[in-house]
């Protein structure tokens, strides 16, 4: 059995355990709703009796069906956000199996994140409908898939932290179930962009209560004086018009700021959801053992001092809970009348602000890069064929058995590729569709994977950090009053520009000036080349133009040339996409063209 079949397999399985736990469930939920029914019936009926004879018998059954029936309203809120989670994992394991068939569209595909003028990220598909961000992406918050998005975007240099990650990720792949929960959790509430610009605007939102002695000493002090002159009212000492007095300079005082405290309380109850589900993320991560010190690190930013991100988040949700019981108009007017409850209120949220305010982004942050590393890490488990690369001092690629991600294993054609140390340039030819392009973004697109700690398509990968800058699809622009040739000049330049930086960098070009006339092209083409050798520069470049590759006689040290063949027999093309050392020798444009049709009329 391939390992295709054994994840589909796993995948099927997990679904049906799941289903059986659904149903089991939902039954479940049925004699709970027939049992609240019942006592509801009993209460009712107990109450009714009671006033027309009271007996402690009556009083006891009274109070026994309210608390029992209490009890299985909050068993079965409790139970639905079970089955809730079931049918999330089912989801999950669902679109996991489908995934495994290449039908991963179910997936964000990150096309905010497109960006033509990114220095590779375009030219790899790297966003996009059918991208690489798609295939990976499971991240259930938008910081999450924030993060997953700047991974892919910016390079990683420092060389400890691609081991670290590479520790993590093997670590959190073999971690299903608790991927699972974490993921099934984070679907119960789908954390948004406005989500989180809501939160951070409360949380940057300048305190105004708690920063003033005279309201930290009115919501003490009028309390507990209206509370005393109502018992003194009640024993007989004090007129009655004392605690009313009392009771209307709360309310008048809590309709004085009314305005405040209503947008204060709209601004962060109406995200209590994503509040709660930050601290069921937070749990899941401080209940779960890890032993890679990314993880490790991650888990220690959640607790700070004397508290923990947990129980903050926890007390967060019952004052918020506890404010909202001005909600009720009747109970809203006795709390403000008698506690002050509007002012008390806003000053435990911003006394929580001043204690733990300046944590939340970063615990927001630990749970978007768990979020994150999640996604990163069912990739590595969805493809156990694939290798963690070694990194080196040296050698700036040697890799086996390459091949493209998106590509199914069954169709894939991999191929073996050796850039031996840094200012080697490869010159690739071959016909239409032999397989150039393609193969420069298995090129790039595994090197963005390596250098982000994951795992690669390939049986041996050995690479040298390095940073990456590509031309292989460039745009004319009608905003800009740009031609195609000129953004494609504009492209050729920021590569120069990038390696006269110094930094040591991956060159992938397909075809250079494709935007000017075959003569030009070809001398043109040459210069920029042999500046390319001058500035020490290690690339790949794909290209038609076969003269391009006599550079090599001038520069051996530095040239390689290398090629994708074609066979020709008659009228037919065999593709098959394996690189070759030397010049291509076949080319296919008119026997294309003739297949297609384009002569017949």
């Amino acid at each position: 059995m391939t390992n295709l079949e054994k994840l589909t397999d796993l995948y099927q399985q997990r679904i049906n355990t799941f289903e059986l736990k659904k149903e089991k469930l939902k039954k479940h939920l049925v004699l709970i709703s027939i049992s609240r029914f019942v006592f509801f019936i009993l209460f009712i009926i107990s109450f009714v009796y009671s006033v027309k004879q009271f007996s402690l018998v009556l009083l006891g059954l009274i109070f026994l069906s309210l608390i029992i029936f209490i009890g299985l309203v909050i068993r079965y809120i409790r139970q639905t956000s079970i089955l809730k989670h079931y049918q999330n994992l089912i989801e999950i394991n669902t679109n996991e199996k489908n995934s495994l068939k290449n039908q991963y569209s179910v997936f964000y595909d990150g096309n905010q994140y497109i960006d033509r003028e990114h220095e590779f990220s375009y030219d790899l598909d790297l966003f996009g409908k059918g991208s690489i961000f798609q295939y990976i992406n499971r991240t259930v918050t938008q910081v999450g898939s924030d993060l997953l998005a700047s991974s892919f975007t910016k390079i990683n240099t420092d060389r400890n932290e691609i081991l670290e990650k590479q520790q993590g990720i093997s670590e959190l792949s073999e971690k299903l179930d608790w991927r699972q929960n974490y993921l099934a959790t984070g679907h119960n509430y789908k954390i948004t962009s406005d989500d989180s610009l809501f939160i951070n605007k409360w949380l940057d939102k300048a305190s105004y209560f708690i920063t003033k002695k005279i309201f930290r000493f009115l919501v003490v002090a009028l309390p507990t004086v209206t509370i005393l002159s109502f018992i003194l009212f009640i024993s007989g000492t004090v007129h009655y018009s004392a605690f009313t007095s009392l009771a209307i300079i709360q309310l008048f005082i809590a309709s004085i700021f009314l305005r405040r405290t209503n947008l204060e309380q709209n601004m962060i109850s109406k995200r209590i959801g994503i509040l709660k589900n930050y601290s069921s993320l937070i749990k899941l991560i401080d209940q779960e053992t890890f032993n890679s010190k990314l993880f490790i690190d991650l888990k220690t930013e959640l607790h700070t001092e004397n508290y923990n991100a947990q129980e903050a988040f926890r007390k967060l949700i019952k004052i918020i809970d506890a404010f909202d019981s001005r909600l009720n108009i009747f109970l809203g007017v006795i709390l403000n009348a008698t506690l002050m409850w509007d002012m008390y209120s806003v000053i435990r949220l911003e006394r929580w602000k001043q204690k733990y305010g300046y944590n939340v982004k970063k615990w927001v942050k630990v749970i978007a890069q768990f979020d994150m590393y999640c996604s990163v890490s069912n990739f590595a488990y969805n493809n156990p064929g694939y290798i963690y690369p070694e990194i080196s001092d040296n050698c700036v690629m040697e890799a086996k058995e390459l091949g493209h991600p998106l590509i199914s294993s069954k169709k894939r054609v991999n191929n073996d590729f050796t850039i031996n140390e840094l200012g080697k340039i490869d010159i690739i030819t071959g016909a239409n569709m032999a397989g150039k392009s393609t193969f420069l973004r298995t090129i790039g697109v595994n090197l963005i994977l390596a250098l982000n700690g994951m795992p690669v398509c390939a049986k041996k990968y050995c690479f040298k950090i390095v940073n990456l800058f590509s031309g292989m699809r460039t745009a004319d622009s009608l905003n800009e009053n740009e031609s195609y040739f000129y953004a494609e000049l504009k492209r050729l330049k920021n590569i120069i520009n990038k390696l006269n930086q110094g930094e040591p960098t991956l060159v992938l070009l397909d075809e250079i000036l494709k935007g000017t006339n075959s003569v030009d092209k070809a001398k043109g083409s040459w210069k920029f080349v042999e500046h390319l050798i001058k500035l020490q520069a290690t690339g790949i470049i794909a290209t038609h133009d076969l003269t391009l590759c006599k550079i090599k006689d001038r520069y051996p040290q530095n040239i390689t040339n290398k090629c994708f063949e074609v066979e020709i027999d008659k009228q037919n093309i065999i593709f098959d996409y394996k690189l070759k050392s030397g010049v291509t020798k076949n080319m296919n444009a008119s026997i294309l063209m003739e297949q297609m049709g384009l002569f017949d009329n």
